[in-house]
């Protein structure tokens, strides 16, 4: 009898002590929020795939179907007329914390995507002046140049007010060949085949580096912290405006190279999505190197991109970003605070677009659920919120697709 009392006293004084001891301290910069997640085989695409890719582009100009699509076609407009009434602007200034600042809208890529997907959701009047503003902008500010706009010039954006010596100076620099999908949907969208022949040249130019060699990118890797992924998307979106664009000069040969490596890249791409479930990784896209990451390839993704990852990946995508945006459930909010590891104070503009385009292409959600994620832009002449707001409306109005002839 004793024995077994002195044995229950001894377990519950080992009980007590564990209580008592201090818990583990948590990890105050864990970075790496990933989700575990299944992987898949790598698959061999053929240039069917590239087919299908190519032959389709979101409808755009479906009306808005209801009432709430109503009021965020007339936000969309309103921002839309405010950034043209304002333009030139200085790139938006965005203080993170410990990972420092950073830079965006300062480049023509971004602006002529974003304004061209825009364009037919658009009040004519407003339609009209976009149309204009763009032709006008071609002649200095292609959307397929390598340098941007100078990110200290211009109006400021931001409701508060930033000193113009702590804003990152010099011209912005293209993150890969997203423009030249951005020109092709300026010219398809705008009916401006005048501008798809008179450029064309310089176009070509443009992605013959691109065309050049095998692209350097390892689907494995779990090192890469300079954007690569974001690169991959990009570059992609920009064959498929060169294929499109060559397509429109009666440019054969064009047309093929373009195919031919869209195939490489897009095989990398869902590849990357089957077997490699680290979709979270560190960034250096702030001023200072610490406590960053991105969803980088989800950055810069197009919709017929998104939806080819989607169909090939055999649901990866979209297991991994449901769980990834369900986790964190302010990621649409404008200076929401931060959504993943670090000692910043707000989540970067770039997780939300990131969030927004998977969860419109590849999540397939909604219309009425994309719709309650359109918040308030971050500043004026926000390119991802004009982007979001054409996402939602597009799925209200039935989620269809169209020829890219």
């Amino acid at each position: 009898m004793r024995t077994r009392c002195a044995l229950l006293v001894a377990l519950l004084l080992a009980a007590a002590a564990c209580l008592l001891a201090p818990a583990p301290a948590a990890a105050q910069n864990l970075v790496d929020d990933n989700p575990a997640g299944r992987k898949a085989e790598p698959i061999r695409l053929t240039a069917q795939d590239v087919e299908a890719m190519l032959a389709e582009t979101p409808d755009f100009a479906r009306p808005p179907a209801s009432a709430e699509a109503k009021r965020v076609a007339a936000k969309l407009d309103a921002h839309v007329a405010e950034f043209l009434a304002g333009f030139p602007w200085k790139a938006f200034h965005n203080t993170l914390g410990i990972s420092g600042y950073e830079a965006y809208f300062n480049h023509p890529d971004e602006m002529f995507y974003a304004l061209s997907t825009a364009l037919p959701c658009l009040k004519p009047e407003t339609a009209a002046a976009v149309k204009k503003f763009l032709a006008e902008q071609l002649a200095n500010n292609p959307p397929y140049a390598v340098n941007g706009f100078d990110n200290r010039a211009g109006n400021a954006r931001e409701a508060y007010d930033v000193p113009d010596d702590i804003r990152i100076a010099g011209p912005a620099k293209a993150r890969g060949t997203l423009g030249v999908y951005a020109f092709w949907a300026y010219c398809f969208w705008s009916q401006d085949a005048a501008a798809a022949r008179a450029h064309w040249a310089a176009v070509k130019q443009r992605m013959a580096p691109l065309l050049a060699g095998p692209y350097a990118f390892d689907i494995a890797s779990t090192k890469y912290a300079n954007d690569e992924a974001e690169r991959l998307s990009a570059d992609l979106a920009g064959l498929v405006g060169l294929a499109r664009l060559a397509r429109m000069n009666g440019d054969a040969a064009a047309e093929a190279q373009a195919k031919a490596k869209a195939l490489e890249l897009l095989t990398l791409r869902v590849n990357l999505e089957r077997t490699n479930p680290n979709i979270l990784e560190p960034t250096k896209s702030a001023s200072k190197h610490l406590h960053n990451s991105k969803l980088a390839r989800y950055s810069c993704l197009v919709p017929e991109v998104a939806r080819a990852v989607d169909r090939l990946s055999d649901s990866l995508a979209r297991e991994r970003m449901k769980d990834f945006r369900e986790a964190r459930n302010a990621w649409h909010m404008a200076f929401a605070e931060r959504l993943t590891g670090g000692e910043n104070y707000v989540s970067p503009p770039h997780m939300g677009r990131a969030i927004m385009t998977a969860g419109t292409f590849i999540e397939n959600l909604p219309g009425e659920k994309l719709l309650s994620f359109v918040d308030i832009p971050w500043c004026k002449g926000d390119f991802y919120f004009v982007e979001k707001c054409a996402y939602a409306l597009w799925a209200d109005a039935g989620k269809t697709w169209k020829s890219a002839e």
